[in-house]
């Protein structure tokens, strides 16, 4: 129950706060008791209590763990809608994440959401679920210590947030700095003309097109990175 509490309290989804906390709960409870078989090991009801709550802390961690590993390409998904609105105009255009209970951008929380609906489409809860099982596997429920070399391979993840974000917002970047050299010439040639009034609308204007254009393009990486978190979590998990 431990293990599942911290995945559940830090993963994508099924972390979420929109879920109430007494389904939570009874969640945790349910797949608590079908994952027992696969624990393997039995705890004597004559150990110390402190060797038990260590235990508790150690198997909590654990489940933390997996689930901020997931959510990781969230935030990177996230960063580049944010690197998007900035670039068409809607910096200061926020709504409110139901997840987090923080104020993001609008085109990043959208982005947010696609990615979202791909992870419950391609059935991303339960390859969380599954990593959980795998790891009472490899990693014992009575374990009282963890392994350090799953600390860089979070960290490595940890870096791709800025990477992958600027890989899926580089072409809306380039063409709107293309937009914008085209809006400089035409000022130029045609110094009456006011840039800003037509800038701003044509910025955004241009942009949604460029992301409506985009949106096929995305659904094949965020579904492509999804895939391969079963096998970046597994890694994690031997490194614990």
């Amino acid at each position: 129950m431990s293990r599942l509490t911290g995945l559940f309290s830090f993963s994508p989804f099924l972390g979420a706060v929109f879920f109430p906390t007494v389904v939570k709960v009874l969640v945790v409870v349910i797949f608590a008791w079908l994952l027992i078989p696969y624990a393997g090991v039995f705890i004597s009801l004559s150990t110390p209590v402190g060797i038990i709550a260590w235990m508790v802390f150690l198997n909590f961690t654990i489940g933390m763990a997996i689930g901020l590993f997931a959510t990781i390409f969230f935030y990177a998904v996230q960063f580049a809608g944010r690197i998007y609105g900035y670039q068409i105009g809607f910096a200061v255009a926020n709504v409110l994440n139901p997840q987090t209970q923080n104020q993001v951008p609008i085109l990043g929380q959208f982005t947010y959401l696609i990615a979202a609906y791909l992870f419950v489409a391609i059935n991303g809860p339960a390859i969380l679920l599954i990593a959980i099982a795998n790891s009472l596997r490899k990693i014992p429920l009575n374990t009282l210590s963890m392994g350090t070399g799953f600390v860089p391979i979070f960290w490595k993840e940890v870096g791709t947030i800025f990477s992958v974000g600027l890989q899926i917002g580089f072409p809306v970047i380039a063409f709107m700095i293309t937009v914008t050299i085209v809006l400089g010439i035409m000022s130029r040639i045609m110094p009456q003309m006011n840039v800003f009034m037509v800038g701003m609308p044509l910025n955004v204007f241009v942009g949604l097109i460029m992301f409506a254009a985009l949106i096929p393009i995305w659904f094949t990486i965020f579904g492509s990175a999804i895939e391969s978190l079963s096998t970046k979590i597994a890694v994690l998990i031997a490194g614990m």
